[in-house]
């Protein structure tokens, strides 16, 4: 059937322009949206720099793709061209007008030399234009910028004279062939997303055979990839599931073509399906493992959008607006509302994430990639959750667990950090059960420092003055107590409330440290830190160490008796059905992730 499907698009995909694939008439709002939308853009109105036609802002932090410092005034090009999009839905003329002089200041922004690499793309900020800084070029921005414009074609074309649909006619084809030349793959799931949209809809808009013939086939190319790869590179992400399912809805909301639309919602309700099936309704948590989040609890906009989507049905506790985002009209299917109010624990979630096939291979070709798969233990006072391969970067949930109730919840989850930030090139292996995790974490000396890739280790070797395990608790910490205690101090009793909890280092050799426990905590967390080095400055040449490699045990039910074994290569640890094995010694990355067992009976 599949195969059916692909061949008739590819059919219709060399045929003449069809209008009928893509949806142009304006998305009707009823009064009540519209005022609900104004209501929103009051926010906007104090931002509002009225000489430059843009939304302001100052810059938090020296941004990788920009060269300027923090603390500098800037004018957002992408902040301000989704602000002149909500602006065409609110049928008020000033507002309009408004939005029309937006427009107007940011296409000139656009890089339109085709001599050079980058044409096509918008600078972050008229402050910091493409040409002649240091910074390298976000391509991000030709999506970004092109998603907000179709949305003025499609919603307020009336409102603009023909000089301005020329402009940004001219801007729209020329953001879509940067896309066709980046041409991004599917485990960049988001701009893949954004990239097959633009692409689907200038090529539709503005009759550009071959636009439209890339975005139509990349959106069968970014299905099968899903479905085959089991999901979303990104798995279970509260951020970019929920970005993913904004750009599939722009899709569900312009994309006509039975066969296309048929591929979107199948995508879209895929999103919904992942989310149910790790909310966790005791404690009112979309619980991990997670690849990609942000926040360790569930924040203030999910639980808005899980309310209006549900219409009214998933009310969860909190100080947050319970009205719907106008132009964000997320449905929950039907089908799965019962799975967030109504839950038979406890239960077992197993998820295939990602297929090894699917990842990258290893360059000596001898050593394949694992799939990556994901387990959630959910029972009426907590949910403990693990993968059994991830990495220890600051936005990874690799194991973490949540308890308490929706009102006040909690977390705990496992952190390795360098110099108080976490270190993205320590990996981590877990075997769970149920309420028991067995875990390994080893690093890679060419892995990242602060970021998976930015950042990448020079030379194999880091300079450290503080290295060291953390396991951190957050949101209600009033009940929440670690105590040392075990033989050799190396166990760990976490208490809160009724929950009790069990932490182990059965092993720790990081190239002849061992390590010690210290707890301590600040006004929103508390923690517990196995410090292995703390001081001077010291330098670890990773690929000359004989071992960096730590074994952790976290389990909710009593001390575990853990067996410990090494051999040349491997550390091996077992305990009642469960075991996992990895280099004790650090190595290669790709070698890292993937040369590990793990048992769960």
């Amino acid at each position: 059937m599949r195969k059916w499907i692909i061949a008739l698009a590819g059919l219709l995909g060399g045929c003449a322009y069809h209008s009928s694939d893509f949806r142009t008439t304006p998305d009707a709002l009823t009064e009540e949206e519209i005022a609900l939308l104004k209501k929103d853009l009051q926010t906007n109105i104090t931002q509002y720099d009225a000489g430059q036609k843009m939304i302001w802002t100052v810059t938090k932090e020296k941004h990788y793709h920009s060269d300027l410092d923090s603390g500098v005034k800037v004018h957002d090009t992408r902040g301000s061209i989704q602000y002149a999009a909500a602006l065409f839905h609110t049928q008020d003329s000033a507002a309009i007008q408004r939005g029309i002089s937006i427009v107007k200041a940011i296409l000139p922004l656009q890089e339109k030399d085709t001599g050079v690499a980058y044409c096509g793309v918008w600078p972050y900020y008229p402050e910091d234009l493409l040409k002649g800084r240091k910074a390298p070029v976000d391509y991000n921005w030709a999506d970004f910028i092109s998603v907000a414009l179709i949305d003025i074609v499609r919603n307020g074309s009336a409102q603009l004279d023909d000089t301005l649909k020329a402009q940004i006619k001219e801007s729209l084809i020329l953001a879509a062939r940067s896309i066709m030349k980046r041409n991004v793959k599917a485990d960049y799931t988001n701009i893949c997303i954004m990239g097959t949209y633009v692409c689907y809809a200038v090529g539709n808009l503005y009759e550009q055979t071959d636009i439209r013939q890339y975005g139509q086939h990349k959106l069968a190319y970014f299905y099968d990839y899903t479905n085959n790869s089991k999901g979303f590179t990104e798995y279970n992400s509260p951020t970019y599931t929920i970005v993913a399912m904004n750009e599939l809805l722009r899709m569900k909301q312009a994309i006509v073509n039975p066969l296309d639309k048929k591929m979107v919602d199948e995508l879209y309700d895929r999103c919904w399906q992942m989310i149910a099936r790790h909310f966790h309704a005791p404690s009112g948590q979309w619980c991990g493992p997670n690849l990609r989040a942000y926040n360790d609890l569930l924040t203030p906009e999910l639980k808005q959008l899980f309310f209006y989507a549900s219409k009214g049905q998933v009310n969860l506790p909190g100080d947050y607006p319970r009205e719907a985002r106008v132009l964000e009209p997320h449905e929950m299917p039907a089908s799965l509302i019962p799975l967030f109010l109504h839950q038979d624990l406890p239960r077992i979630a197993i998820d295939t994430f990602m297929m090894g096939a699917f990842q990258l291979r290893n360059t000596d070709g001898l050593l394949k990639a694992k799939d990556i798969i994901g387990k959630l233990y959910a029972h009426p006072q907590y949910a403990l959750a693990s993968v059994n391969q991830g990495y220890l970067w600051n936005q990874c949930r690799p194991l973490i667990a949540d308890w308490g109730t929706a009102e006040k919840p909690s977390y705990l989850r496992v952190r390795f950090l360098h110099d108080l930030y976490d270190f993205a090139a320590v990996h981590i292996k877990n075997a769970q059960d149920s309420s028991t995790v067995l875990s390994i974490l080893n690093i890679a000396w060419n892995g990242g420092d602060k970021h998976p890739t930015i950042d990448r280790i020079k030379d194999s070797t880091i300079t450290a003055s503080d290295l060291r395990l953390r396991i951190e608790t957050g949101g209600d910490i009033d009940a929440s107590v670690f105590s040392i205690t075990g033989l050799h101090k190396n166990e760990l009793q976490f208490t809160a409330g009724a929950l009790h909890m069990v932490i182990q280092v059965p092993y720790c050799n990081w190239n002849g440290l061992e390590g010690h426990w210290e707890t301590g905590g600040d006004a929103s967390k508390k923690w517990a830190d196995y410090v292995i080095h703390t001081g001077g400055k010291k330098t670890f040449n990773l690929a000359a160490m004989k071992e960096a490699v730590i074994g952790l045990s976290v389990s909710m039910r009593a001390k575990e008796d853990i067996q410990v074994r090494t051999d040349e290569k491997y550390l091996h640890l077992s305990t009642k059905g469960l075991s996992v094995q990895a280099l004790k010694k650090p190595d290669d990355e790709f070698r890292i992730k993937n040369d590990f067992e793990t048992d769960s009976k």
